[in-house]
């Protein structure tokens, strides 16, 4: 047919995923046992570890989350190591995936005492105040 133009097929706009799923890990050295065991049953569900260290405790929970506005706190942390010896913070997995992490870690015995979810209302804390929250929390109902 020929005089009129075809239109060119309008494209979807797809949203942005956002982050990806993913789980701070805090005094669980990649090396040790425990700490090997927790990074492979994160990595057998898809989700990304990410390690915590010392000089990223004052960053927003939320920062390692890699949410949008969140950013690294300016200076490192020079603060005291939280009491906890070890913490995850779940971020961006869906309920049935936390059920799955859990049932996933006491079957492969790596459970891992404090832990918690990022929140709208955590999100904002620097790691090591959410780490000092939850091992409270923690220690008061075992």
């Amino acid at each position: 047919m020929a005089g009129k133009p075809q239109k060119k097929a309008a494209r979807k706009k797809v949203k942005p995923s956002g982050p990806a799923a993913c789980a701070v890990l805090w005094g669980l050295d990649p090396s040790s046992e425990k700490g090997t065991a927790v990074r492979g049953v994160l990595r057998e569900m898809g989700v990304v570890a990410r390690t915590a260290l010392p000089e990223r405790l004052g960053d927003a929970a939320g920062a390692f989350a890699r949410l949008p506005g969140f950013r690294p706190a300016p200076l490192p942390y020079a603060g005291p190591a939280p009491a906890a010896d070890e913490f995850v913070l779940l971020c961006g997995l869906t309920d049935a995936q936390v059920n799955e992490f859990l049932a996933r870690s006491r079957e492969a015995s790596c459970v891992v005492g404090p832990k918690a979810l990022l929140t709208p209302a955590n999100r904002a804390w620097p790691l090591v105040r959410l780490i000092e929250a939850v091992a409270a929390e923690h220690a008061a109902n075992s």
